[in-house]
């Protein structure tokens, strides 16, 4: 087999069931077709686990991946994709983290590690280059994610190693349970942390100590120093740098007013600046130092103290967007509180983006008199009240009580409670969104429809992709005039267009994450195709890689075809709470559009069949996806 350069070439398949671990070589064809990440992840993920498998059955399995790029000198190159049936949704799951973890994974001679049964007793994988075994974890069962992290490194004597890890929730099969990789950050959504737990495997540990070699170090280095250049343009750059993620509130509660308040009840939030992305600087009265990702020239996160006041000594990670959008939520802006909350919220190992989604619910539930304070434990969910949300936390992770139902998630918890609550619910395929407010941003709104998770900001990132593209023929063919949000024109969002934005985004996104690199970090998409192509020796043309990124975002899209997925669940759980006009602020009286002419267009721009919302054998074929299609003609899936 010809070598790879840029991938490490191998895939480490992990049977907990049998305890049998394997290393399989990775296809130069299949490299190309697939590319990485997401891509290997997605294709992987439809030949391995069958339709309506239990997501928390031993017959689903997880997935790692990393990309050409990991690894690398690339800027922002330390991105890694995990795959699987989410438990929460019950359809396609990914969920991405930064960090060193997918570096150390690359450089330990593995673009890949497929889990797949049941351990009968908690284990966790170890990984130190060739040397792979699975070591009981019995004594780490019951801790934090964070404890897990460090007894492990003491355990094998070495502070090096990089860790994946579930806390208590994820062991109590919280449907929102995440994986964290102390203190870097977290793989956030999809309830990959309930997944491993249903498996019994508590951690993931990896060191390398082998190179990854590409096939022109020369061109390979221009293209990493120009792109180094091009993310430091960015007009967000020095925004990013400063307060890190939750600078987007800044623009999106500040210059555009468009925030879903107290679940999507409200639009505008006058309080927002106490807590914006200013209030996270390094050097101010919380964050006590940045810190960044492998090979980040940004360095967006850092760490926190707490010096005084009711939540004195608390310490952690900087919270990213997805906490700060709770306050907005739940109508509160103590920032301390914001702070014990994401140290609580990864100690136990949750998803903050849902936690928000599902406090919300509940406290919009309970001022609606649905929930009353006997259901709660006692615990009065008014709006503004953040001691009950910080006593809930643990509940959900422990599954005590009131916290055993919020643990069920955005689309079962209504579901279980019953009495007229789904109504308040907005979830997209068993997943809440972000806090932008529909009505306002409509291409955020049919993003969340087509995302194949469910309701993801990610999976078009419609706030970022434009930029890598401007002043490109790709720009001009697509958006227009229409640069991303934080530039300086306007964003017109009419119908027209609106389809083919969406569908690029999605693409362009999709390449992102197999390539994995970090959309705010990184250079320009022709940069992107440059880098890949100076890495692995195989020309990647801006052309061929909008092709595969169109490939990789149509397996993730068959995988929910064979589900029974299909233009029926492009939407909204309670499409019509969105159908009413807001009632005031500067957007009074707007609502959705006409929705089923932007899916219209959406679908014609992809090729997909527009009555039904499946795939056609056509485009299919077009993608070199013909296996695939076989697949959906069993379950009578495709058009």
């Amino acid at each position: 087999m010809a070598r790879l350069h840029g991938w490490a070439g191998a895939s480490l398949n992990v049977d907990l069931t049998r305890k049998k671990i394997e290393k399989d070589q990775i296809s130069p064809e299949f490299a190309e077709k697939y590319l990485g990440g997401i891509g290997f992840n997605a294709a992987r993920l439809f030949d391995l686990v069958r339709p309506k498998v239990d997501a928390l059955s031993p017959e689903n399995v997880i997935i790692l991946g990393v990309g050409p790029l990991a690894g690398t000198l690339y800027p922002g190159s330390s991105r890694l994709t995990m795959t699987a049936k989410s438990p929460l949704t019950d359809v396609f799951g990914s969920a991405n983290i930064g960090g060193y973890f997918g570096a150390e994974l690359k450089y330990a001679g593995y673009d890949q590690i497929i889990a797949s049964g049941k351990s009968e007793k908690p284990v966790y994988l170890c990984i130190d280059d060739d040397e792979v075994q699975l070591r009981d974890a019995s004594h780490l069962w019951g801790i934090s994610a964070w404890e897990v992290a460090m007894r492990i490194k003491e355990e094998l004597e070495n502070y090096e190693m990089q860790v994946l890890a579930i806390g208590q929730a994820g062991e109590n099969l919280v449907r929102f349970a995440n994986v964290q990789n102390p203190p870097r950050g977290a793989a956030g959504r999809a309830g990959f942390g309930a997944l491993m737990g249903s498996k019994n495997l508590k951690a993931i540990a990896v060191r390398g100590t082998k190179a990854v070699k590409v096939a022109q170090p020369d061109k390979f280095f221009d293209v990493c120093r120009e792109s180094t250049v091009f993310g430091r343009s960015e007009p967000r750059y020095e925004a990013l740098r400063g307060g890190g993620s939750p600078m987007w509130l800044d623009f999106l509660a500040g210059q555009m007013g468009a925030c879903g308040g107290k679940n999507f009840r409200e639009t505008e939030f006058p309080n927002w600046t106490a807590v914006s992305g200013e209030r996270f600087r390094a050097g101010g009265e919380f964050t006590v130092r940045k810190r960044a990702c492998f090979s980040c020239p940004v360095g967006c996160a850092g760490f926190f103290n707490i010096k005084s006041g009711e939540f004195e000594h608390t310490f952690g990670r900087t919270p990213e967007f997805g906490m700060t959008m709770i306050s907005l939520f739940c109508d509160f802006t103590n920032v301390p509180a914001i702070l014990k909350m994401q140290t609580l919220f990864d100690e136990y190992g949750m998803d903050v983006m849902s936690g928000g989604g599902i406090f919300s619910w509940a406290m919009d539930c309970y001022s609606r008199g649905i929930l009353t304070k006997e259901d709660c434990d006692g615990i009065p969910l008014e709006w503004g009240n953040y001691d009950a949300i910080i006593e809930l936390i643990p509940k959900i992770a422990m599954r005590e009580g009131f916290g055993n139902l919020l643990a069920e998630g955005e689309k079962r918890a209504p579901q279980k409670l019953g009495r007229g609550s789904e109504k308040f619910m907005h979830h997209i395929k068993g997943m809440a969104p972000g806090i932008q407010e529909p009505r306002v941003s409509k291409l955020f709104c049919l993003a969340w429809r087509t995302a194949s998770r469910g309701g993801d900001h990610l999976a078009a990132n419609v706030t970022w992709v434009p930029d890598l593209v401007r002043d490109s023929d790709l720009q001009k063919e697509t958006f227009g005039n229409q640069i991303s949000w934080g530039g300086t024109r306007k964003r017109d969002e009419s119908v027209e267009g609106m389809g083919d934005m969406v569908k690029v985004c999605e693409d362009i996104s999709a390449i992102i994450n197999s390539a994995e690199t970090c959309v705010r970090t990184g250079g320009s998409f022709e940069l992107i195709a440059k880098a890949l192509s100076a890495a692995t020796g195989i020309e990647f043309s801006v052309e061929k890689l909008l092709m595969t990124g169109d490939r990789i975002f149509n397996i993730q899209k068959t995988f929910n075809a064979r589900e029974g997925l299909g233009r029926k669940d492009d939407d909204f759980s309670v499409p019509e709470k969105f159908a009413e006009p807001i009632a005031e602020g500067r957007y009074k009286g707007a609502v959705f559009p006409d929705l089923d002419q932007r899916l219209d267009e959406y679908y014609r721009a992809r090729g997909w069949d527009q009555k039904t919302g499946f795939q056609t054998r056509a485009k299919l074929k077009e993608l070199g996806l013909d296996h695939v299609a076989q697949e959906l003609e069993k379950v009578n899936a495709i058009r």
